[in-house]
């Protein structure tokens, strides 16, 4: 199954965001960018309007809860799936309130990501499989 759509990667960790983008690339998915902080997400998404953000949570700078809540108030529409290691329901809750599409559990694996993208596909075609 290949899909297409264009991704933002955003985590503070360099090997964790080359891995995802890397797992993104092979499913078809065009990589604009890769950032490491909240900062760079924000600034990312406004130059390159990609159909999906992926997100780390904690991130120096700015976080990804705040920059979440400025790319959802930019665009409401986007389609935005945060990753974190934090399991606590009160994050899960305050990520769904925000608007967080889909959250990802840290660690992350090809399954995880391949069933994230099948139900973003689903619910609002900014993915398209091919």
């Amino acid at each position: 199954m290949m899909m297409q759509g264009t991704a933002i990667v955003i985590d503070d960790d360099p090997d964790i965001a080359d891995v995802f983008s890397e797992l993104l690339s092979l499913q078809g998915i065009e990589i604009l960018g890769i950032g490491y902080n909240g900062v760079d997400a924000i600034n990312l998404f406004s130059q390159k309007s990609p159909s999906i953000v992926f997100m780390d949570v904690h991130m120096p700078k700015l976080n990804g809860i705040e920059a979440l809540k400025r790319i959802k108030k930019e665009s409401p529409e986007s389609t935005v799936v945060m990753v974190t290691g934090d399991l606590s329901s009160d994050l899960v809750t305050t990520l769904e309130d925000i608007g967080a599409n889909t959250i990802i559990h840290k660690p992350f694996n090809m399954d995880k990501i391949l069933n994230v993208l099948r139900e973003i596909q689903k619910s609002n075609k900014m993915v398209t499989q091919i």
